[in-house]
């Protein structure tokens, strides 16, 4: 028997259909456990809060305080374990987020989501649920992202690895190659990629990321590359404590031409604000754009996804706290060959 504190923030998992409008309604999570409890029995035992009731996509940074320093707050004595629901549009970005001010909490903790609602049969939601209690009774420690299908094995994740969901099929992939692994009944089958930390380094201590209430006073201004994207069309306020530049995969961005980002990482640089660009590889050789960028004064973040990076930069110049050269929990891919 398990206890778990079931941590609900809405979403699709925490939602219910009126008409063609689907919206947030309290009476999901009661059904969603209802049939848990009737498929599956009670021999674990729910606890559930819930600080947060929004679609994801209204998801602002205020809410990631309100939750972070909800769970912190919280008396988690006597627990197993802890599930957040939460919804898929912006999973990615809290699941880096919580990894990051949640990793040293000592007891597991699984981020989780639905493709439909749980009245839908399509609904993966139950599966997840399942899923997300089992993988709580296989490990000591760790943060962990699940998210499979309606039935069968469900993927798991390191939630700083997650990847926004295909639009049209809403499946998530992992930045740098596969999953973590599977939960499939109740036993976790590990992905076999040199750049997932083994059972043993998950659930190693970890130190807090910061000190005292999580407080996001500032904003990263993130900027996707294109092609003919004008650099001069952006106006940067002063709330801004720093840019965010998600490159072409080859780590590259256009330098050259009108509105370039050149006159962009120069306005910033007269304005104190740093540029920041991610993911660098870090290769022995690069593209001429990629050393212009460089040359511009603008600093990689190495081996890193772009919601990782948003995450880490957010908390970083908001508490203005040196964690940019500091792996918090598995943001950096790092090669191993030691998987024991």
């Amino acid at each position: 028997m398990a206890k778990i504190l079931i941590i609900l923030t809405g979403g699709t998992i925490g939602s219910l259909s009126s008409g063609k409008a689907i919206d947030t309604d309290r009476r999901a999570s009661v059904i969603l456990l209802e049939e848990y409890f009737r498929q599956y029995g009670h021999d674990d035992e729910f606890v559930t809060a819930q600080p947060l009731n929004i679609l994801s996509e209204n998801l602002e940074t205020r809410h990631w305080e309100t939750l972070v320093n909800f769970i912190l707050e919280y008396d988690i004595t006597g627990f197993d374990g802890m599930i957040i629901t939460h919804g898929s549009d912006t999973l990615s970005y809290s699941s880096a987020m919580l990894s990051m001010c949640l990793c040293h909490l000592p007891l597991p903790i699984v981020i989780t989501a639905a493709n439909y609602i749980v009245t839908d049969e399509r609904s993966n939601a139950l599966n997840n649920l399942r899923s997300s209690v089992a993988l709580i009774k296989l490990f000591a420690r760790g943060v962990f992202t699940v998210f499979g299908e309606k039935t069968g094995k469900s993927r798991v994740f390191l939630p700083t690895r997650l990847l926004e969901a295909d639009a049209l099929t809403d499946t998530f992939q992992s930045f740098g190659g596969g999953e973590l692994g599977f939960v499939d009944g109740e036993v976790f089958e590990p992905t076999p990629l040199s750049i997932n930390p083994s059972k043993s380094q998950i659930e190693s201590r970890r130190e807090k990321t910061f000190s005292d209430k999580l407080s996001l006073c500032k904003n990263i201004l993130m900027i996707r590359s294109y092609p003919g994207f004008n650099y001069n069309d952006i106006v940067i306020n002063d709330t801004v404590g720093a840019v965010l530049i998600v490159p072409y995969h080859s780590q590259t961005a256009r330098t050259q031409g009108k509105g370039s980002v050149s006159a962009l990482i120069d306005s910033c640089h007269k304005r104190n604000i740093p540029v920041y660009c991610a993911p660098f590889k870090g290769r022995d050789k690069y593209y001429k754009t990629s050393l212009e960028l460089l040359e511009l004064g603008c600093i990689p973040l190495y081996a890193i996804s772009p919601e990782s990076a948003y995450c880490k930069l957010l908390i970083a110049c908001s508490m203005d706290i040196g964690i940019l050269d500091k792996d918090i929990y598995f943001e950096e891919i790092i090669e191993s060959d030691n998987k024991a």
